[in-house]
């Protein structure tokens, strides 16, 4: 498959090349030191403007009033969110500091080589589940998903998609695309402004992203939504063919989790838990969901989020297992761009 980078240079490589691993920070014994001890944290693992950092700061928002404590947003990007996950796997399993969990980065654990486990964190909740949607730019010179099919099987790789990262959803949707002949060029790009940018700077043809995400540049008139990567079609896109009637499936569609460090107290665990709960039915964050075209029925308890996330992962290694060996492996990205550069 070819690979843009962010610079634009082209890789090309024949399994999966990913830099999740390599950014991942090392596991050390000493956990990261608070000035204020009694401030709970939670780690985005993703920058600023995007889905997951949205849900990190309503949930702190409304988090702090439940506990009666202060809550502090820390954005830590890099490695489709696998970075932020190595810090929350470094810190203390204290109960003091909760992460968000992407489909994102989960999705590594379905490789053959991941650099963290399922049972490394335990889910207090899951707290949003939304489709996702392929987009073109306004402006573009393809307006529908048929001018974009026909031009991606005249010239296969030709047409760049951003998404948000080597190994995640957005890739292994596009993997499934391929297998139907419709062969794409990834960009990865874990930075959601990046990302976004890229559609709109002419350095991607299209964006691979949740609606609710990108609804401000939806309503601007900047992107239009063209498939949606969903088993039935949106309310708010009722016009917009879905990957089922056209045959490439339910699509890849996103959740997003909040975690805690396995080995974390069992009470502490369970206070938490229960404070999730008590947040995911408040009409604020109900109203939240709504801005963010979520399911409404979006929230899975800690009794059920640990069988939800193991589900999503059986999923996901199927469609794993069926590419070949060497693209079941992820390395690192950085190895074969300073290869590629020597050349």
């Amino acid at each position: 498959m070819k690979l843009l980078n962010r610079s634009g240079r082209t890789v090309y490589a024949g399994g999966i090349l990913a830099y999740a691993l390599a950014c991942m920070p090392a596991i050390v014994a000493h956990a990261d030191e608070r000035a204020e001890s009694g401030v709970v944290q939670i780690i985005v693992p993703f920058g600023t403007g995007g889905g997951a950092d949205s849900l990190g700061r309503e949930t702190a928002r409304l988090l702090a009033g439940v506990l009666s404590a202060p809550i502090n947003v820390v954005n830590v990007s890099g490695a489709s969110g696998n970075k932020g996950i190595g810090k929350l796997i470094n810190s203390a399993a204290d109960g003091r500091t909760l992460a968000v969990l992407t489909a994102d980065t989960f999705s590594v654990l379905a490789y053959a080589n991941p650099g963290w486990k399922e049972a490394d964190v335990i889910p207090l909740g899951i707290l949003v589940q939304q489709p996702s949607a392929l987009f073109l730019p306004e402006n573009g010179r393809l307006k529908t998903w048929s001018d974009f099919e026909k031009e991606a099987r005249l010239r296969p790789e030709s047409l760049r998609v951003a998404i948000s990262g080597l190994g995640s959803p957005d890739y292994l949707m596009l993997q499934q695309l391929a297998a139907k002949g419709i062969k794409l060029a990834p960009v990865p790009l874990s930075n959601p402004e990046e990302r976004y940018r890229a559609v709109l700077e002419g350095k991607a043809d299209a964006l691979y992203e949740q609606p609710g995400d990108v609804r401000a540049l939806v309503e601007g008139k900047q992107i239009r939504p063209v498939l949606v990567l969903n088993g039935t079609r949106l309310l708010e896109y009722k016009d917009v063919p879905t990957s089922r009637e056209l045959g490439f499936g339910d699509g890849q569609g996103q959740f997003r989790a909040i975690v805690v460090k396995t080995g974390t107290a069992t009470e502490k665990v369970r206070a938490l838990s229960d404070a999730i709960d008590k947040v995911a039915a408040m009409p604020q964050f109900q109203a939240f969901l709504e801005t963010q075209n979520a399911l409404k029925d979006s929230y899975v308890p800690a009794n059920g989020a640990a069988n939800y996330l193991h589900g999503k992962l059986e999923g996901m290694k199927k469609i794993v297992d069926s590419l070949p060996l060497h693209a079941r492996y992820i390395i690192d990205e950085t190895e074969v761009q300073a290869w590629v550069d020597t050349f």
